[in-house]
């Protein structure tokens, strides 16, 4: 059966209803609003899910870009285009004095971030052959296998118990800080997780989405249009992060729902249909003034597109 990929309305992910059986309404597989619905609507009960398509190992970048980012992306950068021209024209007709206040808050935040790459690299565990040799290799794998050229930098932070990894550029250089709750994680139940979460960050130095921050710094004051960009991101990297380590895609994001010794035991079924039924403005609301989509959606966008879920460990009981 020839597939027929169609996009939601509501969240933009695409998704294959060519084998969804007769009579039957297909649910996006991400946010589980029906097919054919208007944006922002949501099933009452889950759906029966579309046919998988998993992501080819040759697929190219193009393909693995989220629907909506390249649409946002040309949004942000027009938005900003024209707050820079009222800046301009502002600038001229105060004969200068109004430049003063954007020049104070670029060289504000230049310094906060200058102190906060310094603090990185200076407390940091810089990563390397002969420091947690693991992950550089790891690191190194999968920046080949993008065609990232250099590899970041890539440093170990604690975290405080707190499981998360990011991606950030200074001047012209990439580093990629990876929390040390994460890599006991990987020391502990393996390397699959660990491993999606570093190539999550590649991507984000792949595809570009730390450069050219200051055309887009505009619409990151606008709330909705900012962040709707970024999470259009962040679903472009799991999509990354899925390609090549499609085993660790749901332990990942499961570990940052439940943490590193808990989320083996969640029900991945009914954790990433726990949309249809925990919905409501305020959840609404949270994710669209949130950088990150929402994680149950995250984990359906990523088996959807072929991720492997790890099997559910019953609770036991105390002897």
């Amino acid at each position: 059966m020839p597939p027929q990929i169609v996009s939601c309305a509501s969240c933009g992910t695409q998704f294959d209803i060519a084998g969804v059986p007769p009579g039957m309404q297909a649910g996006c597989p991400a946010c589980r609003a029906p097919y054919g619905a208007p944006p922002g609507a949501a099933a009452a009960t889950p759906l029966p899910a579309a046919v998988a398509v998993p992501i080819p190992a040759s697929s190219p970048d193009d393909l693995l870009l989220h629907p909506s980012e390249k649409p946002l992306f040309w949004t942000c950068v027009t938005f900003g285009i024209v707050v820079y021209l009222l800046v301009a024209a502002a600038t001229y007709f105060t004969y200068g004095v109004f430049l003063v206040y954007p020049l104070a808050a670029f060289l504000f935040f230049l310094v906060m971030h200058g102190l906060f790459i310094g603090s990185l690299r200076g407390n940091g565990i810089r990563v390397s052959a002969t420091q947690f040799p693991e992950v550089d290799r790891m690191a190194r794998e999968i920046a080949g296998q993008m065609g990232l050229i250099p590899v970041p930098a890539v440093y170990v932070l604690e975290s405080g118990g707190i499981l998360n990894a990011f991606a950030t550029r200074f001047l012209g250089r990439d580093f990629v800080a990876i929390y040390s709750e994460i890599l006991r994680l990987a020391y502990e139940q393996g390397e699959a997780a660990v491993a999606f979460v570093v190539a999550h960050e590649l991507a984000h130095v792949k595809r570009g989405h730390l450069k050219r921050r200051w055309l887009l710094l505009p619409s990151r004051l606008l709330p909705f249009l900012g962040k709707a960009y970024s999470r259009a991101c962040e679903y472009t990297c799991d999509r990354y992060g899925v390609k090549h380590r499609p085993e660790g895609a749901v332990p990942g994001l499961l570990a940052l729902a439940a943490g590193g010794s808990l989320y083996r035991k969640v029900n991945v079924q009914e954790y990433q249909n726990q949309p249809a039924t925990e919905r409501g403005f305020w959840i609404w609301l949270a994710e669209k003034l949130s950088t990150h989509p929402n994680l149950p959606k995250r984990i359906a966008a990523a088996v959807h597109l072929g991720a492997v879920p790890p099997t559910a460990v019953p609770p036991t009981a105390a002897a």
